[in-house]
């Protein structure tokens, strides 16, 4: 009997906020975000796969469309990956060794805004040995990157739209923050400082209590995004406002 089973990043606010840990004799994929333009020397990047465990392993990368909506989780949808050029498509990794994987964006030039994709670094399985007679089981990981895919000199321009009260699925009170991006390209709001204010009460987020609370924060581009931050003693009443000043 054989069993296989996959790590994967749980969840898309996982994967951002680098809250996964990746065990010992496990696999590393690095950067977690590739960002690359739609032409030009910037259509290039790469992948750094480290093998941490005691055997070799074969991986290969899967692409699929990601799309983030307003509030909520994000969608992925297969895609051809005829848009990249990635080599080798398929790697052997020596024990406590690392492969580069070269990415290149080969799709439309003339893009309006930053498309977004999720790579899967998937470990692929390995051939039972038919010499042993106990059950083989097998752990493979897959690890999750997003791909930006932006048009040269395009520029995000993020802002606060509204801010709403709320609870969290722990019963946390807080805000919803949407941000609302005019830009052509993508964004990221968790490593910016964040103010809010209500009458009287002012309250101030670091970069370092931003990236707990939104993760990476990716914000897509000509889009909004809601997102959750906890404030104890978020008052009860009167309107709540907001700015956020970006790392530049």
């Amino acid at each position: 009997m054989r069993i296989r089973a996959a790590k994967l990043a749980a969840s898309f606010s996982v994967l951002l906020a680098l809250l996964f840990a990746v065990p010992a004799l496990a696999l590393m994929v690095r950067p977690v975000v590739v960002e690359l333009t739609s032409s030009g020397g910037g259509a290039n990047g790469s992948l750094e796969v480290v093998n941490d465990r005691n055997r070799p392993v074969t991986v290969e990368v899967k692409v699929q469309k990601l799309t983030l909506p307003q509030r909520g989780d994000p969608v992925l949808t297969p895609d051809s990956g005829a848009d990249f050029l990635i080599f080798p498509p398929i790697a052997n990794i020596k024990p406590g060794a690392r492969q580069v994987l070269r990415v290149r964006y080969i799709g439309p030039a003339d893009i309006p805004a930053t498309r977004l994709y999720m790579f899967a670094t998937s470990e692929l399985p390995v051939a039972p040995d038919p010499t042993e007679k106990r059950a083989q089981v097998q752990v493979l990981y897959s690890i999750n990157s997003v791909v930006a895919v932006t048009p040269p000199k395009a520029k995000p321009d993020i802002k606060i739209a509204a801010i709403e009260r709320a609870k969290n699925a722990k019963g946390e009170p807080g805000v919803y923050v949407t941000f609302e991006n005019d830009g052509a390209a993508h964004g990221f709001v968790g490593n910016a400082t964040l103010e809010l204010t209500s009458g009287a009460w002012r309250k101030d987020f670091d970069q370092k209590q931003v990236g707990e609370a939104f993760g990476l924060g990716l914000v897509p581009a000509q889009a909004k995004r809601d997102m959750f931050i906890a404030i104890a003693d978020v008052p009860a009443n009167g309107s709540i406002s907001g700015d956020i000043k970006l790392e530049r």
